[in-house]
């Protein structure tokens, strides 16, 4: 005959209760595998400051202020070399309008070779090849002052007496020759005149 428990005595010991069995066995499951592989996005690379991103063409540079300085000092340089080779060549002296030059010698004759040869074709009497030393400038034509002066064939030969400092471009030089039945010789002064290449030429006669 068994007896309630009695309040505070020992209750029967509880008889586990079966495990349950699962009617499928637990699997693990699988991962899912991703239709495309993910691929790490590029980073994007920062401009430099000053530069643009990449992939923009750069801006266009503004000229520096020294090429500008450069530029403006070389056109300065331009225009006063031009001024002075405009007043130098047409006004004073005239280089591009000096006529100072035989007008069939060597422009490049200087006084003592342009006086032995011209004397040596007036002692000849090669009164055509006189006048080609003749200047371009001179006031009458080189066969009048030739002919004007040298045409007397009694005059004998000339030689040079005397020669004048050179006044800037005038030279003058001073002639005499044996004049037949005259007690005293024939004597002139040649008026010489300097070219822009150097050489003299015959400016006139007095």
């Amino acid at each position: 005959m068994s007896y309630p428990p009695q309040p505070g005595g020992p209750y029967p010991q509880q008889q586990p209760y079966p495990q349950q069995q699962q009617p499928y066995p637990q699997q693990p499951y699988p991962q899912q595998q991703q239709p495309y592989p993910q691929q790490p996005y590029p980073q994007q690379q920062r401009a430099q400051p000053g530069y643009p991103p990449p992939g923009y063409p750069p801006p266009p540079q503004k000229p520096k202020k020294r090429n500008l300085l450069w530029l403006w000092i070389t056109l300065g340089v331009v225009v006063v070399l031009a001024a002075g080779v405009a007043i130098t060549g047409f006004v004073a002296p005239g280089f591009f309008l000096n006529k100072n030059h035989p007008v069939g010698a060597a422009s490049t004759l200087l006084e003592p070779q342009f006086m032995n040869e011209l004397l040596g074709k007036l002692n000849a009497h090669d009164l055509a090849g006189a006048a080609a030393y003749v200047c371009e400038s001179a006031d009458e034509s080189p066969a009048s002052l030739v002919n004007g002066h040298f045409a007397d064939p009694n005059v004998g030969n000339y030689r040079v007496r005397e020669v004048e400092p050179l006044h800037e471009i005038t030279q003058f030089v001073d002639v005499n020759s044996d004049y037949p039945g005259n007690p005293l010789p024939y004597r002139a002064t040649f008026v010489l005149r300097k070219g822009p290449d150097g050489g003299f030429c015959l400016f006139g006669v007095i």
